[in-house]
């Protein structure tokens, strides 16, 4: 029996459209965890379904034989309500066992993460609300209201990577907030802690969480404190990838196995199979979080002197999917 991984379209009904290396167009659809294709799967092993939103008419579900399990790709709880809630659909009428269930992926939105997730020993949980301000003038008041000191972070609902999110240090930066569009969009207001090492620099680490266990995907850190992949050229003028990998030993073997218990419960709490935490971690194993969900880059790199660390988490994301189908995935 198959693995049946499925994906879904978001709640816009737009994809994005790339050209493969044999120069072919090749579909981009964001919101999805998207590990189909990336794993050196054993032919004939899986099958391949897309979702599409409410409003789109879509075949119903016909199997000649029940999929041994069914990986959910769809990420998003922001921007992909609709194909989440076809996936609801799939997963009762196919008596499957279920990575990541579309009903615990809708939990994950950034405000319900952040309420899910406080009170955890070792772990400082940034508090997020979620609301739908049309003028720079609701965000001060809005502020006020929840008792946000400065800064604070603001940012629209559905967009990653630090797209679209500003810090705001005072009423000074009042005039910061015409970039965004206030026509009734959700945005989130999101407290901010400063996490800056000895040296001044932003660190950020990201765990992929499979099945229970978490997992170095890398370490990162800027000068800026928004921390994202593009944050590798600033570590590159700075160190060598030896010294990079040198900071990965040092956190799989002394920091990751003093938060088994953090990682545990986090995963209690959220319900899911295979998911990110964007974080600080201190020496002590204590954890910043900066997101938890299951909307994340796992599995892609553009630098071939990550390999082994890819091959490390795509070998427990296998295990992963044999422990859960009973089948044999490569």
């Amino acid at each position: 029996m198959a693995i049946l991984f499925v994906s879904g379209v978001n709640d816009l009904s737009s994809i994005g459209v790339t050209l493969d290396e044999r120069n072919q167009p090749a579909y981009l659809y964001d919101g999805n965890c998207y590990i189909h294709g990336r794993l050196p799967l054993k032919k004939g092993i899986d099958a391949y379904l897309t979702l599409f939103g409410v409003g789109v008419q879509q075949r119903g579900f016909t199997f000649s034989e029940t999929p041994s399990l069914i990986v959910n790709q769809i990420a998003d709880a922001d921007t992909h309500h609709g194909s989440l809630s076809r996936c609801i659909e799939l997963c009762s009428q196919v008596n499957s066992p279920v990575i990541n269930r579309p009903e615990h992926i809708l939990q994950t939105a950034r405000d319900r993460v952040s309420e899910s997730l406080q009170g955890i020993s070792g772990v400082t949980m940034p508090r997020t609300v979620r609301f739908k301000p049309l003028s720079p003038e609701d965000v001060f008041v809005r502020a006020e209201a929840e008792k946000f000191g400065w800064p604070f972070i603001v940012r629209l609902a559905g967009l990653h990577g630090g797209k679209s999110m500003i810090r705001v240090s005072g009423p000074e930066d009042y005039s910061s907030l015409h970039v965004f569009p206030f026509d009734g969009r959700d945005f989130y207001l999101t407290e901010y802690v400063d996490c800056r090492n000895t040296e001044g620099f932003y660190p950020r680490q990201r765990l992929i969480v499979i099945d229970g266990r978490a997992v170095l995907r890398g370490a990162l850190y800027d000068e800026s404190w928004k921390v994202h992949g593009a944050s590798r050229s600033f570590m590159l003028a700075r160190e060598t990838w030896e010294a990079d990998r040198e900071r990965n030993h040092w956190f799989e073997s002394q920091v990751i196995p003093k938060l088994d218990e953090v990682i545990a419960e986090i995963t209690r709490r959220l319900k899911l199979e295979l998911y990110g935490i964007d974080c600080s971690l201190g020496p002590d194993g204590s954890m910043l979080i900066f997101e938890a969900n299951a909307a994340m880059n796992i599995l892609t790199n553009d630098h071939p002197q990550m390999n082994e660390r890819m091959d490390l988490i795509k070998g427990h994301i296998l295990a992963m999917l044999a422990n859960h189908s009973g089948e044999r995935v490569s």
